[in-house]
């Protein structure tokens, strides 16, 4: 995951909107809350043409996937002049759907966006720690992801890395799935503050036992 900053967005947005072309956002792991704002396109004020979305639209209770879609492209699915129609068997699944309406009532009704800047602020004080390890080649972040890049002989995906790590972190009981050799850490909003701090506390001995 690279953070680009949000003028990329808002040059890109620019250009489709001069050439004419559809602007797609993929919102399936930056949406809900995870940048910071509902979604990240909020970040660089910008407006696409459709977004994809998914994940945190029922708070990762039960799978969802929805398309938004400006009312010009919503037009083509349903004048039925056009033959421009499709559906899958589960489109519209009744208890996804409910799962979803519930968890966008606790985004209005509770305390969410507190916990959104919480976990945004334990990032940032916990990620200066590891900013000059010798053992970290890059630290990324914006609100409540998290990432740490380690330094190791096979970059990548296929890192063989991944998989020490990831039996390290199992063994501390902490549910962390490495992407090879980069640790990831994007908590629910619902982690308390002493739960976060120990999952800090495992990728700071992980830094130190494994190579």
């Amino acid at each position: 995951m690279i953070v680009h900053p949000k003028e990329f967005l808002q040059g890109v947005h620019s250009l489709c909107r001069a050439h004419e072309v559809l602007l797609i956002a993929d919102e399936v792991l930056t949406g809900f809350g995870r940048c910071g704002r509902m979604f990240a396109c909020d970040l660089a004020g910008v407006a696409p043409d459709l977004m994809c979305v998914s994940k945190g639209i029922t708070g990762g209770f039960l799978a969802l996937g929805a398309t938004l879609a400006t009312e010009e492209i919503r037009h083509q699915f349903s004048n039925p002049d056009d033959a421009f129609f499709h559906g899958h068997s589960y489109t519209g699944n009744p208890l996804a759907c409910a799962a979803a309406v519930a968890n966008l009532e606790i985004f209005e009704t509770e305390g969410v966006w507190e916990r959104i800047r919480q976990i945004t602020t334990q990032h940032e004080e916990y990620l200066r720690r590891f900013v000059s390890h010798p053992k970290v080649a890059e630290i990324r972040q914006i609100g409540t992801i998290a990432v740490i890049e380690m330094r190791s002989s096979d970059p990548g995906y296929f890192s063989s890395i991944r998989s020490r790590l990831y039996r390290f972190f199992i063994e501390k009981r902490v549910l962390l799935r490495p992407l090879g050799n980069v640790i990831y850490i994007l908590p629910p909003y619902c982690i308390s503050r002493q739960d976060l701090s120990y999952v800090y506390e495992v990728i700071a001995e992980a830094l130190e036992h494994i190579d």
